[in-house]
């Protein structure tokens, strides 16, 4: 067979193999719900492409221009929401956009890191590859679409998602790291 091993160092985990590059990458606790299914003939890549709304091609496109420069981010960004929200609704009611077909498996990730996550149970097929969407438990819900490789039968590795949803899954990351850090001072006094 091939050889390969996993150590876990603190929060680090490290993998190698004669069949895979050397991967690190910090897991932190923090709780998010994943919906996943392996992604076999790229069923999902329909889904995947579209993720990206129109409203944000405009704003991608109008900050570029320097169009926004007067405006103030917060106020963009609840307007951009309230805007998705209803334009979802709209779609509803005039069937234009069919419901998102669920997915095989839902699951917790109990750590979560800027390049993947791990699942508390073995919930996964070691090399292969899945298309998730994660639930970010943020004041505005946020579903992201990611596609992973499963590293062991519990940990993600992420290799694919849009530009918006890896600044929001990084901002995610870094404040739970934030909190996580709280929490360890805390417990020190």
């Amino acid at each position: 067979g091939i050889f390969h091993a996993k150590w876990i160092f603190g929060d680090y985990v490290f993998y190698l193999g004669l069949d895979r590059f050397m991967v690190d990458f910090r897991l932190i606790a923090s709780r998010v719900l994943v919906q996943f299914q392996k992604d076999l003939n790229g069923e999902f890549e329909l889904e995947f492409s579209q993720s990206r709304s129109s409203i944000d091609e405009w704003l991608s496109l109008e900050k570029a221009r320097g169009e926004s420069a007067n405006s103030d981010p917060l106020t963009v960004k609840l307007l951009v929401e309230l805007y998705k929200k209803v334009d979802e609704l709209s779609n509803l009611i005039k069937n234009e956009k069919s419901p998102q077909i669920p997915l095989e498996s839902l699951e917790t990730a109990t750590h979560i890191g800027f390049e993947g996550f791990k699942f508390g149970v073995q919930c996964l097929e070691e090399g292969e590859i899945y298309f998730a969407r994660i639930l970010l438990p943020t004041f505005i819900k946020k579903e992201i679409l990611v596609y992973f490789r499963a590293l062991d039968t519990n940990t993600a590795k992420i290799f694919r998602v849009s530009k918006g949803d890896e600044r929001e899954w990084s901002a995610y990351v870094a404040e739970s790291e934030r909190l996580e850090i709280r929490r360890a001072k805390n417990d020190e006094q």
